[in-house]
């Protein structure tokens, strides 16, 4: 999605495009990865933007569609920006914690296997849990 497209859904659905708001939605479409709210939180601070504040934007994102949470180490949540037609795959680092999408990925043979299980496949997503195996910038010690 693009900035126009989030803020004619987020008029649609009856939000003000107030200045915080706004920030959120570009410092989340401009995002190379998933983010934390607290590290989105770092990133709006300098605005005037407070922690319940974020959690609070990301809460309507969420459940508007165009932004999804994912697990993450120790039960954080990573935001990402949903993206349509492409796959949900991502790798969580155990060591540091980061997550990292995964591009590329067929769902295909995943959702014919879950719909073998009795499942309908709506939203597919699936996190792999991996030591990084390098010296990553956010490893503990």
């Amino acid at each position: 999605m693009n900035q126009g497209e989030v803020f004619e859904l987020l008029r649609a659905a009856g939000y003000r495009l107030t200045g915080p708001r706004r920030q959120l939605v570009e410092t989340l479409l401009a995002a190379e990865g998933p983010l934390t709210a607290e590290a989105l939180h770092q990133l709006v601070r300098p605005a005037g933007l407070n922690l319940s504040t974020v959690y609070r934007n990301l809460a309507s994102f969420c459940d508007l569609g165009w932004l999804e949470a994912v697990p993450g180490l120790g039960g954080e949540r990573f935001y990402q920006v949903r993206q349509p037609q492409s796959s949900s795959f991502s790798i969580l680092c155990l060591d540091c914690g980061r997550l990292n999408a995964v591009t590329g990925m067929s769902e295909a043979g995943l959702s014919e296997a879950v719909r073998e299980h009795g499942f309908k496949p709506d939203d597919l997503r699936v996190t792999l849990a991996a030591h990084c195996g390098h010296v990553c910038e956010h490893k503990p010690g």
